[in-house]
């Protein structure tokens, strides 16, 4: 069996197809790191992402390939070979379904090679997961290619299984009913990609879609091995029989979690000793790089009556409601393509501006402090010179002030800040 395998190997385009599909997959994740430098599993999704080009590749090859014995006039011939038909079609689906499965795989490994050295967090059983529904989705899709082309031997068969690839994220939810957990269980590709860098594949979800892509692929090799119509439609019952067990195990869609986040990956680690800092556990591998321009940040507050004690990640960077504690300041922690903190050297800027308080959204009855009162205060802290004339004049007054009262003062806006009151007098009223 493994003499036949290697003349397949060497006889047939699979190896070149895996490999271009290597480099592809490859390409296009180091082509936009900066979208799942942040950890393993981010990166897990972001390929799944591009899934429905990879199927579309595969199954394009595999119909390129199942047009052989037509193109070569062979078919009768091994029609009547005495052997059984599965094992004469088992080589020929090994081979592309081993090395389509290994590009996918491959191209994960590559990728994970840059987060080696600043990410260590991993989820091992969710991540290979993800991984695995990826690989098997490349198996089916390249055994139903050669189905496809060797029940449909011309030419548009495999440009016509590639579009209906490429095109199918964007018909999912018409397919489906707009069931978008239908949708996500039958289109492996579908609503991955570009989420949180906390998301996550629960594990109930991933088994799921295994279950349904293995029925598919043991169905796509029946198909591909069938002689008769009578054997064709006995390879309906495999992906029949494995889409009913993935909706069981869904419950009917019930046991669905839209956008899950991984609530361990938020958790916040901390520095041992004092001023403390503390990151997502995501992020874990870069609180060293954050530590010091954080520490410098409270040092600065420090200057402050109830000052600030802690810096912590500012998790929810989207939302513009925020809670922030007066006791805190929030870290605008992002992650650069090459995995480190990106502008670590201008974080303590980016933390002491607006007096360390992230800017939010106050409500429509309260407006919110005045930017110019927030602007002298901030310069005065930061030792700058503010934009806006009013600023200017009002941090002037600051100075003429001895360094007490002027602290006070600017403690005084920055509670104002956080509560979103006006606070336009506190920087000259007399007291």
């Amino acid at each position: 069996m493994s003499r036949i395998l290697f003349i397949e190997l060497r006889r047939t385009p699979a190896l070149w197809s895996a490999l271009a599909l290597l480099a592809a997959g490859t390409g296009l994740l180091y082509n936009a790191p900066e979208r799942w430098t942040s950890g393993y599993m981010i990166l897990a999704l972001d390929q799944r992402w591009y899934l429905s080009v990879f199927l579309g590749l595969a199954m394009a090859t595999g119909a390129a390939q199942g047009r052989r014995d037509h193109r070569s006039r062979v078919t009768e011939m091994f029609a009547g070979v005495a052997r059984p038909r599965l094992q004469q079609a088992a080589p020929l689906l090994l081979v592309y379904g081993s090395t389509v499965a290994a590009a996918y795989a491959g191209a994960t490994g590559l990728a994970a090679l840059r987060l080696a050295g600043t990410a260590e967090y991993l989820r091992a059983g969710a991540f290979a997961g993800v991984v695995a529904v990826g690989a098997v989705a490349m198996v089916a899709a390249a055994w139903f290619g050669l189905a496809a082309g060797r029940l449909l031997p011309y030419l548009v068969t495999a440009p016509l299984l590639a579009i209906a690839s490429f095109a199918s994220p964007l018909v999912a939810r018409g397919i489906t009913g707009g069931r978008e957990w239908l949708s996500t269980l039958l289109f492996p590709s579908y609503g991955l990609g570009g989420g949180s860098e906390f998301d996550t594949m629960p594990g109930r979800f991933s088994l799921a879609q295994l279950l349904y892509l293995t029925g598919l692929a043991a169905g796509a090799a029946l198909l591909f091995a069938a002689a008769r119509w009578r054997a064709r439609l006995v390879a309906l019952l495999p992906p029949l029989l494995g889409a009913a067990t993935a909706v069981l195990v869904l419950q009917g869609g019930s046991a669905f979690v839209r956008n899950p986040i991984d609530p361990d990956a938020r958790e916040l680690v901390c520095t041992a000793d004092a001023p403390q800092v503390c990151v997502a556990r995501m992020h874990s591998g870069v609180l060293d790089e954050v530590t010091p321009p954080a520490r410098a940040a409270l040092a600065r507050l420090a200057r402050l009556p109830y000052a600030p004690s802690r810096a912590v990640e500012y998790l929810d960077r989207e939302d513009r409601v925020v809670d922030q504690s007066a006791d805190v300041v929030l870290i605008p922690l992002s992650i650069g393509d090459d995995g480190h903190a990106l502008d670590a050297g201008k974080l303590e800027g980016y933390m002491v501006r607006n007096l360390g308080v992230v800017p939010f959204v106050c409500p429509d009855e309260a407006p919110g402090t005045d930017r110019a009162v927030v602007e002298a205060a901030s310069a005065w802290l930061l030792g700058t010179e503010p934009e806006q004339p009013e600023a200017r004049s009002l941090r002037q007054r600051l100075t003429k002030l001895d360094e007490r009262e002027a602290a006070a003062r600017v403690a005084a806006v920055r509670r104002a800040i956080l509560a979103c009151e006006p606070g336009d007098g506190l920087l000259t009223s007399r007291r």
